[in-house]
């Protein structure tokens, strides 16, 4: 599913004057205390057929933490590089992510941000400013990606509150 100008808008809301590393940074620990002491029938249950529940939005958040390892690496190495989108729901459904335990997606999610963040930390400024050209977002810096996550993280925390309240 190709990024919607209402989704990408609502992503740079959420990311607004926010420190990347900061941000990034502080997005487990939340995710975590959200979803103590919750019910696993909560945490798997769908708001709706074709919603993901919050143990789908917790194993989505560890794979595309995957993706972007894999860009902000690349972008680094070959600046100027090509990067695919990828289909987010292909992707739940071969990684079956309606059957994968809840906190198990948060620690691989936790491990894979700590990894990148300790990435981000040791770039140069030439390095945060190489960029890659998205298939669907155009030309992206290192540090828009890193932005782009803040919101990211904070869409699917906000999708998760509202999911639990």
């Amino acid at each position: 599913m190709p990024d919607t100008p209402d989704y990408l808008a609502r992503i740079r809301e959420h990311a607004k004057g926010k420190d990347p590393l900061v941000s990034q940074a502080q997005s487990p620990a939340r995710i975590a205390e959200l979803i103590a002491n919750v019910p696993a029938d909560r945490l798997t249950r769908k708001p709706a057929p074709d919603k993901w529940s919050v143990a789908e939005i917790l194993a989505h958040l560890a794979e595309d933490e995957i993706a972007t390892a894999w860009r902000y690496r690349q972008i680094v190495e070959h600046p100027g590089i090509a990067l695919v989108g990828f289909d987010q729901d292909l992707w739940a459904n071969l990684g079956n992510y309606a059957a994968r335990e809840p906190h198990d997606s948060l620690l691989l999610y936790r491990l894979l941000r700590e990894a990148n963040l300790h990435f981000l930390r040791a770039l140069t400024p030439e390095q945060w400013d190489a960029f890659g050209i998205h298939a669907e977002r155009g030309r992206i810096t290192v540090r828009e990606l890193a932005t782009h996550m803040i919101g990211h993280d904070a869409n699917h925390i906000a999708q998760m509150e509202r999911i639990l309240s």
